[in-house]
């Protein structure tokens, strides 16, 4: 459990010995506590509780974890945010500000809890979903799940064995000093856990923290469009590791825009900023089950629009 987002720390003493965990979390932390204890914020002994009526024993240790500043995401998911099913896939257009999948504070307020919900309404019953990549919280586009346990294998092997075509378009502050680019690095943690590049001759070797080596990052480029202080990338990540693009692009000097933790500026034209302009616009790979070419493609959200069409 990562302990850089708010949190509260308790020993349950003998006296609270039987008392359901939602009661408790009240006691403790009030309304943020409920919600905590509601949405899968509260963890015993380092093991997560789903259930807010769960019966707490003595001497235990219960941590209550809270979001962020901007709060819990509200994360409901419609028709118009699919791309593509079928019985065995499903491709979503990816709205900015959804983290993906369970974050410490919260079970309830993700993708594929709300789509688990969508499909449940809509057919009865959900599918057992499964992930077969990720996006970043303020990533947009297109986003991969099988329906299936089936399509699973394949899947994941089509993704590491670089199988799947991905296109994502980007804006980022600065001008490129090229047309096109190709960029080979190595790619873990540091010794303080946060993800960054190494140099390309340290692939294979263990990283700081123990656990782990450092991996292949590769990054194809292609510049659309450049305005006066920024510009309209394309690009093609050949490896699929965390932060991949936007820590390639910082790298370059060109972070993109709306990335604070990579350097990038929170404002831009005057204009605020709420996340990285990220956006995966592209998606082909052979159906797993049925061999055929799948190709999708996801439109700009309208934050990115509005700043191509105004810079």
């Amino acid at each position: 459990m990562s302990s850089s987002f708010p949190h509260l720390t308790y020993l349950v003493p003998a006296q609270h010995n039987g008392v359901p965990l939602v009661e408790l979390a009240y006691n403790l932390a009030g309304e943020r506590g409920r919600l905590a204890a509601e949405r899968g914020g509260a963890w015993l002994d380092n093991r997560r509780l789903t259930d807010p009526q769960h019966i707490l024993n003595a001497h235990t240790t219960l941590v209550l974890r809270f979001p962020p500043e901007q709060g819990y995401d509200h994360v409901e998911l419609n028709a118009n945010h699919l791309a593509f099913e079928d019985e065995w896939l499903l491709v979503l257009h990816k709205p900015a500000g959804w983290y993906v999948n369970a974050v410490p504070w919260d079970t309830y307020g993700t993708i594929v809890a709300a789509l688990h919900r969508f499909l449940s309404v809509r057919d009865g019953v959900a599918p057992p979903l499964h992930l077969a990549h990720r996006l970043d919280r303020d990533t947009t586009g297109l986003l991969l799940l099988s329906k299936h346990p089936a399509a699973n294998g394949p899947l994941q092997a089509a993704f590491s064995q670089q199988q799947v075509y991905k296109r994502y378009r980007c804006h980022c502050a600065g001008l490129p000093p090229w047309q096109a680019y190709e960029l080979r690095t190595g790619h873990g943690r540091s010794a303080h856990g946060r993800w960054r590049i190494y140099p390309l001759e340290e692939v294979g070797h263990q990283l700081p923290q123990c656990g782990g080596r450092v991996r292949l990052a590769h990054t194809s480029f292609s510049v659309k469009a450049q305005f006066t202080q920024s510009a309209l990338v394309c690009a093609y990540p050949h490896t699929g590791r965390t932060h991949q693009i936007r820590l390639h692009m910082a790298s370059l000097g060109l972070p993109l825009l709306g990335d604070t933790r990579y350097g990038g500026p929170d404002h831009y034209q005057g204009q605020p900023l709420s996340g990285h302009l990220l956006h995966a616009a592209e998606l082909s790979l052979k159906h797993p089950i049925t061999g055929a070419t799948l190709t999708l493609t996801s439109p700009l959200p309208p934050r990115v629009g509005w700043l191509q069409r105004n810079t």
